[in-house]
C-alpha cells in the first residue's frame, strides 16, 4: 500500500491574488470543492490505473459535537481509502498505481486552481518540487480589469459593473455566485460552518466597502499555538489530535459569530478561510476585538476537562480603510499573528498555555511595516527610565488592562468620558512621565472616574524585576476610538459642506 499526499503552499496568499470580496470568496469555495470533493472524486475513479485501499485502522468517528459532523468522518473515510481532506492536506492510500493518480492530481489541480503552489510526495518522498501553473493567457490587448494580470477574456456582473477578467478571475467569481444563486453548494468549511450560523440569514456584502459603510476594516488572522511540533507522530494518532483541533476551533467560531452577529440585516462579518487550525476573517472594526475574546473564551471553554494538548490561538490583526490592498492588509495581520505567537513561544513549561493576541490600526493611506512604526512611536527613554507605550502582544483572556478581555471592558466604561481629554492624555505619553502624570493629575472626574472604573488610577507602572514603564492607556484609548475609525471625518466633512452652502 502506497500513500500520496499533496499540501498546498501558501494557500492564503493565493487566496488574495484578485482583491475583490466575492473573489476571494469564491477562491475559497473553489479551494474547498478541489480538495474536499474533486481530488476524492478522482482517487475513487476506476479504470484509470488506479486502485485505493482501505485503511480499517483506528481513525477517529465524527464528533457529536462538530456542528459539521456530516462533513468530517475521519473514519468513513479511511475505510474508503481518504487519509486527509482539510487543513490544505489530501492524502490517499492506494493498493496500485499511486504514480499515475499523483500525475492526474497535478494536472487537476493545475486546471482547477491556477497560480496555486503545491507539493506532492509518494510514500513519504517528494516527488516534485513546489509547482504553480502559469496562465497560457497572450498578454496582449486589454489587460484584466481587476487585476491587470492576464488577458481580459470574460466578463462578469457585480453590482452596476460589467469588467473585463481574466479567465482565472472568471472561475473564483462565477464560484462564488454559484453558491450565493444556490445552483451549487458550497462545500469549503467556511461556507459550511456559516450555514450553521447566524450568517445563513443575513445579507452578506460583496465588496469590502458595502460591509464596512463609512468606518474601518478589520482583517483577523489567527493560527493554532505549536499544533505542528505536538502532533503524537504516527497516522492515525495525528488524524484524532488534527480532527479533535478543528472541531474545537470550528465549535469556538460558530460561537463567536452567533454572539456577534444581529438576527437580521447585514453580516457584520464574513469568514474568508477556516482551517484546521487557522481563521481567516474580514469584519467591521468595532467588532473584531470583542469577537476575539468570545472566542478564545469558548475554545478555553471547551477545553475546560480536555486532558494533554491544549489549542490556544496566536491572534494578528489590522485595522485600516477599505481601500488599502487586502493583499497587503494579510501580511501586516500575519506578521502581528506571529508577534502574538512569539510571545506565546516566550512562555516558561510552568505558564498556563493560554492565546495571544497583537493589533494595529493604521488610519493613513498605507501600512506601513508595523515593528517599524513601533520603533519610532513606543519606545521612549533609556536605561532605567525607557518607557514602553504599548503592552502589545497581550493574553487575550483575564482580568485587568493587561489583557484584551480587560482592555475591551474598560473601553466600555470610557464610551461617555470625554474624549478630548484622553486623547490629550495619550498625547503626553511620549513627553515623559512627569508631564504625562501632571496631565493625568489635571483630569476632570468625568475622566479619572470611568478611567478608574476601567483599571487605571496611574498611568505608568515598573514591569517585573525592574524593567521598563508601561502604559495601558494607549491601547485603552486606542480600542475606545477604533468604532469611530472613518465616522469622524465624514461628520466633519459634512459640516464643511453645509458651511461652504
Amino acid at each position: 500500500m502506497t500513500p500520496v499526499h499533496i499540501e498546498l503552499q501558501r494557500v492564503q496568499t493565493w487566496l488574495f491574488g484578485v482583491p475583490r470580496l466575492r473573489a476571494m470568496v469564491g477562491a475559497n469555495a473553489l479551494l474547498g470543492e478541489t480538495l474536499r470533493v474533486v481530488l476524492p472524486k478522482l482517487a475513487r475513479e476506476t479504470g484509470r490505473g488506479w486502485t485505493l485501499a482501505p485503511n480499517l485502522e483506528a481513525y477517529p468517528t465524527a464528533d457529536a459535537n462538530d456542528p459539521l459532523m456530516d462533513h468530517d468522518d475521519p473514519a468513513a473515510d479511511a475505510k474508503n481509502g481518504i487519509l486527509s481532506r482539510d487543513g490544505g492536506h489530501f492524502e490517499a492510500l492506494f493498493a496500485s498505481g499511486a504514480e499515475a493518480f499523483a500525475d492526474a492530481a497535478e494536472q487537476l489541480l493545475r486546471s482547477n486552481l491556477p497560480g496555486l503552489r503545491f507539493r506532492v510526495s509518494i510514500d513519504g518522498e517528494q516527488r516534485t518540487k513546489s509547482q504553480v501553473h502559469l496562465s497560457t493567457e497572450l498578454p496582449v490587448l486589454a489587460p484584466c480589469e481587476w487585476t491587470g494580470r492576464g488577458l481580459a477574456s470574460d466578463i462578469v456582473e457585480q453590482g452596476d459593473e460589467r469588467p473585463a477578467v481574466s479567465l482565472d478571475v472568471a472561475r473564483r467569481h462565477k464560484a462564488a455566485r454559484r453558491t450565493e444563486d444556490g445552483t451549487a453548494v458550497a462545500v469549503d468549511v467556511a461556507s459550511l460552518l456559516s450555514d450553521k450560523t447566524k450568517l445563513q440569514a443575513l445579507n452578506r456584502a460583496q465588496e469590502l466597502k458595502d460591509l464596512v459603510g463609512n468606518g474601518y476594516l478589520a482583517l483577523i488572522h489567527a493560527d493554532g499555538n505549536n499544533v505542528g511540533k505536538s502532533k503524537p507522530g504516527d497516522a492515525v494518532g495525528d488524524a484524532r489530535f488534527f480532527h479533535q483541533n478543528r472541531v474545537f476551533l470550528r465549535r469556538a467560531v460558530q460561537k463567536a459569530i452567533d454572539a456577534h452577529c444581529p438576527d437580521t440585516g447585514k453580516a457584520p462579518l464574513i469568514p474568508l478561510m477556516l482551517g484546521g487550525d487557522d481563521l481567516l476573517l474580514v469584519s467591521r472594526a468595532e467588532i473584531a476585538l470583542p469577537f476575539i475574546v468570545t472566542l478564545c473564551a469558548e475554545l478555553d471553554a471547551i477545553q475546560k476537562d480536555s486532558t494533554g494538548f491544549k489549542l490556544t490561538l496566536g491572534v494578528g490583526v489590522v485595522f485600516a480603510k477599505h481601500t488599502i490592498p487586502i493583499h497587503r492588509l494579510h501580511e501586516v495581520a500575519e506578521q502581528l499573528a506571529n508577534s502574538a505567537k512569539r510571545r506565546f513561544r516566550g512562555l516558561t513549561d510552568g505558564d498556563a498555555k493560554r492565546s495571544v493576541v497583537d493589533w494595529a490600526v493604521f488610519s493613513t493611506a498605507w501600512v506601513d511595516d508595523p515593528e517599524e512604526v513601533r520603533r519610532r512611536d513606543w519606545l521612549r527613554g533609556s536605561g532605567s527610565e525607557l518607557r514602553v507605550l504599548s503592552q502589545r502582544p497581550v493574553d487575550v483572556l483575564g482580568e485587568g488592562t493587561g489583557s484584551l478581555q480587560g482592555l475591551v471592558n474598560g473601553a466600555e466604561e470610557l464610551k461617555l468620558a470625554p474624549r478630548s481629554q484622553l486623547r490629550y492624555l495619550v498625547d503626553q505619553l511620549p513627553h515623559g512621565r512627569v508631564l504625562s502624570e501632571l496631565a493625568f493629575a489635571e483630569l476632570a472626574q468625568e475622566a479619572k472616574g470611568p478611567l478608574a472604573k476601567a483599571g487605571v488610577t496611574t498611568p505608568w507602572r515598573r514591569a517585573a524585576n525592574n524593567g521598563p514603564w508601561l502604559t495601558a492607556l494607549l491601547d485603552l484609548v486606542e480600542i475606545t476610538e477604533i468604532a469611530r475609525l472613518g465616522r469622524n471625518t465624514e461628520h466633519t466633512n459634512s459640516r464643511r459642506e453645509v458651511a461652504h452652502v
